[in-house]
């Protein structure tokens, strides 16, 4: 049916038990997932946003078959991914962040002979799809270079290679340009945008705000364990505030200005923080109604203050619904 997710999650949990201590008689159990609930248009990129520790790897392990979810369900494809996951598995790709999974001392080449095998690829296609894939991430002059001779960004590429060579419906990145240069991350960028449009869904974990304002239509943002929002870009921004922002920065606020400032038309927040000698004052507004103007009116008798408007940012967004789940 058109209308299914291509990826659908229903109240999975994931609980991680160990010992440890004298004779492993301390038990520890950490909840890394608290009953997620997840859709997934197909042909889209959805992005899963959330501070370390949050659960998002351990998502994407979930739904790429890699781990048992403790309950609840996840459906890839519209399969489940415990009952179906060998139907599932040639059908999904993986890409994980940093330099593990390749073999160095070998070609980028041969990498991809050897995991072109363990997908089944028949051997008469195996070196036109590798050519493919290698030309498509522009590596095929250096294909028959060892890895280990290879940039991060060489090799981050070379993990992509590999995550689409056998031509999934899905693929899962999972911070796909963590530790690049921007060079090499507007590439990668761009190489995800074209897979999207070959048909296939991508499901993006990133810990950078504009990447995923960038790429993603969707986004979430999990926090401890649990969604705690998802929407558009432009939703996220309404959920927190609207779309507009304005600072007001001087030496230094009392609790009445704050107050003041806090009780103008449109005001949904305020935070305040310390730069240096200077405090800012960060408004987020849900109308049109209170201006720089207003703000600076608000705040008399400060001759070096500043005021500015600027529009909402996904980093203020995640920030803000980070920050109230921790509270």
């Amino acid at each position: 049916m058109p209308d299914t997710p291509a990826i659908e999650v229903r109240g999975v949990t994931r609980l991680f038990e160990s010992r440890k201590g004298f004779l492993f008689r301390e038990h520890t159990r950490t909840e890394a997932l608290r009953g997620v609930d997840l859709a997934v248009r197909s042909g889209s990129i959805y992005g899963l946003l959330g501070p370390n520790g949050a659960g998002k790897t351990t998502l994407v392990k979930i739904l790429s078959t890699l781990l048992l979810p403790t309950s609840g369900s996840a459906r890839v494809l519209g399969h489940d991914v415990v009952e179906d996951s060998e139907w599932l598995r040639p059908r999904i790709g993986l890409v994980l962040g940093g330099e593990r999974g390749l073999y160095n001392r070998v070609s980028a080449r041969d990498n991809l002979r050897y995991f072109a095998d363990l997908y089944g690829i028949p051997g008469g296609e195996r070196e036109a799809r590798i050519a493919a894939v290698l030309e498509r991430v522009d590596l095929l002059a250096a294909a028959d270079r060892r890895v280990e001779e290879f940039s991060r960004g060489m090799k981050q590429k070379l993990h992509i290679a590999r995550g689409i060579l056998h031509r999934p419906e899905v693929l899962f990145l999972d911070e796909p340009t963590i530790g690049l240069d921007p060079k090499s991350a507007r590439e990668t960028r761009k190489l995800v945008r074209s897979l999207v449009s070959d048909g296939v869904t991508i499901l993006l974990t990133t810990h950078y705000m504009f990447e995923a304002e960038e790429l993603c239509p969707e986004i979430a943002v999990l926090s401890k364990g649990r969604i705690v929002a998802h929407d558009t870009v432009a939703g996220l921004r309404q959920l927190v505030g609207g779309d507009r922002t304005l600072e007001a920065e001087a030496y230094g606020f009392d609790d009445r200005e704050v107050d003041a400032v806090r009780r103008l038309p449109g005001v949904s927040k305020v935070v305040s923080e310390e730069y240096g000698p200077r405090t800012r004052l960060t408004l987020r507004l849900r109308s049109l109604q209170t201006s720089p103007d207003d703000v600076a009116a608000a705040l008399p008798g400060h001759s070096e203050l500043s005021v500015r408007e600027r529009r909402t940012s996904l980093e203020d967004v995640y920030l803000d619904l980070v920050e109230e789940e921790a509270h």
